[in-house]
């Protein structure tokens, strides 16, 4: 038998379980370390076309850059927008809950086994259906009479257009309301939301039922194609109908999880290193079909 021994670059490791902003850190210090550079700038503007793309920045609440960048080419990663619920007619005043760690949580994908056991709150923010889809999601790992939910009445989706007979029929335990102010004085053990009208509800977690929204605004700017929900359309390996213009990540219509998102974006790297890197073999031939198309080669 025989075991590969190279060295493997291009694959981030470790635990199994990761938060996400260490795992970011980790990734860009690898990128770094390769010679990346990073910019944190607010892009408020795209224009131009191949080979000169026009990149504004503007200043926001986390940054003062106001410049404006030239590229040959452009990878568009702007990924979605994950609304958070409202506490006392605020978004921001929930970050301290999202960003707390396993205080709430976003996916019932990945992060329904994290509940096991516990006493879950549904925070919907959208739709009865995406709250019951979140609360079935949770039955695999808790109790139902552990499951409740709260309707938010200022959702991003107008609560008095919402179908409660759903809920009346399913077997959680719901409520409605709107948040005043969020505790968690233990993460994942004692957490609190308190309404408007001064009910108290207790959970070891919360579980957002969140609306997202594809945040393509700024490839749209330049004409990129997108579907029905926003997504920025492209063939397999990321490439949309501008020319130098790739996508990857969440503004794809992919399944939300790290691992697809990192695989659209080193595919699409490889498509953009081919573009930009065999000017002068145009016209030679070459084995591999993708390669071929990647050079424009009929």
């Amino acid at each position: 038998m025989h075991f590969h021994v190279n060295s493997i670059m291009n694959f981030a490791t470790g635990d199994t379980y990761h938060e996400g902003r260490g795992l970011l850190r980790n990734m860009q210090g690898a990128a770094r370390a390769a010679g990346a550079e990073f910019v944190a700038g607010d892009v408020v503007e795209l224009s131009g076309r191949y080979p000169q793309f026009r990149v504004k920045t503007s200043p926001s609440y986390r940054t003062d850059d106001k410049s404006e960048y030239k590229a040959k080419i452009l990878l568009i990663a702007t990924g979605t927008a994950r609304k958070h619920p409202q506490v006392d007619g605020k978004w921001r005043s929930w970050l301290p809950v999202a960003n707390a760690g396993n205080a709430a949580f976003y996916c019932p994908d990945c992060e329904a086994p994290l509940c096991k056991d516990k006493e879950v709150l549904v925070v919907n923010t959208g739709t009865v259906g995406s709250a019951l889809h979140v609360a079935n999601s949770l039955t695999r790992f808790t109790d139902i009479g552990k499951i409740q939910i709260l309707m938010t009445e200022d959702a991003y989706v107008p609560f008095e257009t919402q179908d409660l007979s759903k809920l009346e029929d399913s077997p959680f335990s719901w409520t409605q309301g709107i948040i005043k102010s969020v505790e968690f004085p233990r993460i994942g053990v004692v957490q609190y939301v308190t309404l408007a009208d001064r009910r108290r509800l207790r959970a070891n977690v919360f579980f957002v039922a969140f609306v997202d929204e594809a945040r393509s605004e700024l490839a749209q700017q330049i004409g990129v194609e997108i579907d029905k929900k926003g997504n920025i359309l492209t063939d397999h390996r990321g490439k949309t109908n501008i020319e130098g213009v790739w996508a990857a990540g969440d503004v794809r219509a992919i399944t939300q999880q790290v691992a697809m998102a990192v695989g659209t974006g080193n595919y699409a790297g490889l498509m953009m290193n081919q573009f930009l890197g065999n000017e002068r073999e145009v016209g030679q031939e070459f084995d591999h079909p993708d390669y071929r198309r990647a050079l424009h080669i009929d």
